[in-house]
């Protein structure tokens, strides 16, 4: 089978396809025919080892998160499982025509989901909703300001948080971004490139301040954030996509009167009960909310695809296609 492999870390060269035994699964694991995989930020951020939290050491085989079609069971899993279409996210090795899972930790697709779906939806789906319901416990009049809001997260937090009654300023690098949210129903969009992106951002909450600033990307505008954070208002980091932020001073804090928190998509879901995932699959398989799919590349030209997010030329969900249409 054809499969990805980062032996060391390094840029996106670093990426091999090579031709490996498909793997026979252990007890409590199952074999999955990959379809689609999305492009995660972790899949970059491991192979540059720029992660200690869930880096699957080195070599690996990357693809964070993807969907397939279970064609085989290990040991004591239920033999009911093998044609079933499954998600999985977390447990690497989606880079390849098949995948080893373990059994306990894959999530059966909804059949209203086509496999381009399937594979987007198990991690930003889900921590859209977190952000909004659990994290920032948004409520009407709210004002949400979301960095990154071009990609997979950001656009679908622009849209959860609006069905929450939310004013939503999306921020996001250049005008042909700002241009491609417009039909994701932002209120204002801001271009995060423009030095003055704070002062816009108070102008547009007339002087206050955004309640609650959602920030995926951290990096050197991650401490401008406390100039456009409103008084009791909150700042969510959950990555650092443009790399390490400056430290914050608990002075600062304590003028500014905000809290600062972190985000992790399994914490949340730990304590959720499960409700993001009932309300973000019905709102995807009714159309009321869309993940859009940017690029595709083939499993070939997944150093690629890896270059091209580095560049920050992504929009929306990347997908790698491996079996396709399964």
């Amino acid at each position: 089978m054809r499969t990805a492999m980062i032996r060391e870390a390094g840029g996106p060269d670093a990426i091999a396809i090579e031709e490996c035994p498909v793997p026979e699964p252990n007890a409590g694991e199952v074999l999955i025919e990959v379809a689609y995989a999305a492009l995660n930020p972790l899949d970059n951020h491991a192979r540059a080892n720029r992660i200690d939290w869930m880096h699957p050491g080195f070599p690996f085989v990357p693809g964070f998160e993807y969907a397939g079609r279970v064609c085989a069971v290990g040991e004591g899993v239920d033999p009911a499982l093998e044609g079933q279409r499954v998600a999985v996210n977390g447990l690497w090795r989606g880079n390849a025509e098949y995948a080893l899972a373990d059994a306990a930790r894959i999530e059966q697709v909804p059949d209203a989901f086509d496999w381009r779906l399937a594979a987007s939806y198990s991690t930003c789906a889900y921590t859209a909703w977190l952000l909004v319901h659990s994290a920032g416990r948004v409520q009407p009049g709210m004002t949400v300001a979301v960095h990154s809001a071009a990609g997979a997260v950001g656009v679908l937090v622009t849209q959860v948080a609006k069905r929450a009654g939310a004013t939503v300023i999306a921020l996001a690098g250049g005008p042909g971004k700002l241009d491609w949210l417009q039909p994701y129903g932002a209120d204002h969009r801001i271009d995060y490139l423009q030095p003055d992106w704070p002062e816009q951002v108070r102008t547009a909450t007339g002087g206050k301040g955004a309640d609650l600033i959602i920030d995926g990307n951290a990096g050197d505008n991650a401490l401008r954030n406390l100039a456009c954070i409103a008084p009791l208002g909150k700042i969510i980091f959950l990555g650092a996509t443009a790399g390490k932020g400056g430290d914050l001073s608990i002075s600062a804090l304590i003028g500014k009167c905000c809290a600062v928190e972190g985000f992790v998509q399994y914490v949340h879901q730990a304590h959720s009960g499960g409700r993001e995932k009932a309300a973000m699959q019905e709102a995807l398989a009714s159309g009321e909310f869309t993940i859009p799919i940017g690029r595709c590349y083939p499993l070939a030209e997944l150093a690629e695809a890896h270059r091209a997010w580095e560049a920050r030329e992504l929009t929306g969900r990347t997908l790698i296609e491996i079996g396709g249409e399964l």
